[in-house]
C-alpha cells in the first residue's frame, strides 16, 4: 500500500507544474525549486501518513518487535521509489488524466512481479528480467526472508518455495536507490524542457 501514497499527489503536481510554467517563464525562479518543494513539502506528509499506515499494520500483526524496523525500512524505501516515479510522470504528462494512465501500467507490472502473485520460480523465461528491476519484488524477498528466519524452518521452506532468497538486500538497495536517483533527475529533465506555455 506504500506504492499507492503518492498516487494521489499526481493530480496537484500537474496543477502545480502548470503554475511554475507561467512563473518560470516570468524568470522568478528556475524549475529545480519546484522539485525540491515538492520533496521537502509533499514527501514528508505522504511519508508521515504511510509511516502511520505501517505502524498501525504492524501493530495488528503479532509480530514480534525486532522485525518492526526490516518492514519500515523497506516499505519506506519503496514508497520514495514510487513517489519518485510518480513525480517523474507527473512532469511529463501533459494533464492529470495522462498522467494516472501512463503511472498504472508499470505500477501494475511491478506488482504482479513481486515473487507472491507471479513468482520467479513460475514465471515463464521470457519475463524473469522483470524481477531484477521490481522494487516490489525486493521489497517482498527483503522483508519476507527476514520474518521467515525469525518464524523458523518451516517457513523458511515456503518463502524459498517462491523463488525468495536471502542475503539480496544489497542488490535491492542498488536497484531501488538506482531508481530513485533515476526517477528524480528525469523528473527535473521533465519539468526544465516539457509542457511548456504556449503563449
Amino acid at each position: 500500500s506504500c506504492c499507492f501514497q503518492s498516487l494521489g499527489f499526481m493530480a496537484q503536481l500537474v496543477d502545480e507544474r502548470l503554475y511554475m510554467k507561467y512563473e518560470t517563464s516570468e524568470a522568478l525562479y528556475g524549475e529545480w525549486v519546484m522539485a525540491l518543494a515538492n520533496f521537502c513539502v509533499d514527501v514528508p506528509l505522504a511519508l508521515l501518513g504511510a509511516s502511520l499506515q505501517i505502524l498501525i499494520a504492524f501493530a495488528f500483526s503479532g509480530f514480534p518487535e525486532e522485525l518492526f524496523l526490516t518492514l519500515l525500512g523497506w516499505s519506506l524505501l519503496i514508497f520514495f521509489v514510487y513517489d519518485s516515479l510518480f513525480a517523474c510522470v507527473a512532469a511529463y504528462a501533459p494533464d492529470v488524466q495522462l498522467a494516472q494512465l501512463s503511472a498504472t501500467p508499470l505500477l501494475t507490472i511491478f506488482m504482479l512481479f513481486n515473487g507472491f502473485v507471479v513468482s520467479k520460480t513460475g514465471a515463464p523465461g521470457w519475463c524473469r528480467w522483470i524481477f531484477e528491476i521490481s522494487p516490489n519484488f525486493y521489497t517482498m524477498q527483503c522483508i519476507t526472508t527476514r520474518f521467515a528466519e525469525a518464524e523458523g524452518s518451516s517457513a523458511t521452506e515456503l518463502v524459498e518455495a517462491f523463488g525468495y532468497e536471502s542475503g539480496s538486500e544489497t542488490a535491492a538497495l542498488t536497484v531501488m536507490i538506482s531508481s530513485i536517483v533515476l526517477f528524480r533527475v528525469l523528473q527535473f529533465v521533465g519539468l526544465k524542457f516539457f509542457n511548456h506555455i504556449q503563449r
